[in-house]
């Protein structure tokens, strides 16, 4: 079946010396950049509703992986699928194939491999990319400016209110990997990761990685207009995850070069933890993120 999906998948990389066809895949990276290697598994269920677009699934599938990707600074290049079904459903598969291979093909990535099995449905990606200045968590500094890209809390609003607003379910169903960021502010950012937990837990891995706190207003973060109107709005911002939005930091002499859709919400601090203020005043939250098991 991988090589039936291979018939849509049709982008090619460089570097590529074998791809689909035989036991493994032979790749040569170039010499001057590093390896970067992600893997996310979607669970139905867990990760998306089996009511779901295949498309949508498909296209879904493939921008969380390459969302690791942008928060490392990293270009995509090659792309190993293993989908496991309960049965074979071609219109399903064709659905699924047509939002991997279009999102595959807008970033130049080539599907090199994997595996289809029988089971619960689940699909696993593992996407390796290239970068000559890969972005890690551990890098920021004292009074580093915290910057996010894009609107926070959209995707967990939409999963809650699915018919309150087409941009949040575009966000939740569709949402764009920020490579384009990431390749304008790699040799600025300190730190980085992607908001796929929700914003105090993922700036919370950078503060822990960089054994620094951060403090950030509440009322600098983009919110889409419907989403702010809601009274657990405050929730899906800090805790909702799903928005695979950029959140990172740069030096305050670099505030000038950052390029459009991002926003400084707050500045790396001592201590421990992150601290949210709404209007300057410090407020208490007793969110989490999502949690992976419960």
């Amino acid at each position: 079946m991988i090589q039936h999906i291979q018939q849509q998948c049709t982008s090619e990389t460089d570097g590529t010396v074998l791809g689909i066809g035989d036991d493994a895949a032979i790749l040569h990276p170039a010499n001057i950049q590093q390896l970067v290697v992600s893997t996310d598994t979607l669970v139905s269920g867990i990760h998306f509703k089996a009511k779901d677009s295949a498309q949508s699934i498909g296209h879904k599938a493939l921008a969380v992986s390459f969302s690791d990707m942008a928060a490392m600074a990293a270009k995509p290049k090659w792309v190993l699928l293993n989908l496991t079904l309960p049965k074979i459903n071609d219109k399903w598969v064709k659905g699924f194939t047509q939002g991997f291979a279009k999102l595959l093909s807008q970033h130049q990535a080539q599907l090199i491999g994997g595996d289809t099995t029988q089971g619960p449905l689940s699909i696993t990606v593992t996407v390796m990319g290239e970068t000559d200045q890969a972005v890690r968590r551990d890098g920021a500094k004292m009074d580093d400016l915290i910057v996010v890209t894009g609107e926070l809390g959209s995707a967990a609003f939409a999963l809650k209110n699915p018919r309150k607003s087409k941009a949040c379910n575009e966000q939740l169903h569709s949402p764009k990997p920020r490579l384009d960021v990431a390749e304008q502010v790699k040799h600025m950012a300190t730190a980085m990761i992607d908001v796929s937990d929700g914003l105090l837990a993922d700036l919370g891995h950078i503060c822990h990685a960089s054994q620094l706190a951060a403090v950030i207003e509440l009322s600098q973060i983009p919110v889409n207009e419907t989403v702010k109107k809601h009274p657990d709005w405050m929730s899906y911002v800090l805790a909702g995850g799903d928005d695979y939005q950029l959140c990172f930091t740069i030096n305050m002499d670099d505030e000038d070069q950052l390029p459009e859709d991002c926003h400084i919400i707050g500045q790396i601090i001592a201590g421990q933890g992150v601290m949210v203020l709404n209007h300057h005043q410090p407020i208490e939250t007793n969110f989490k993120g999502y949690q992976h098991f419960t």
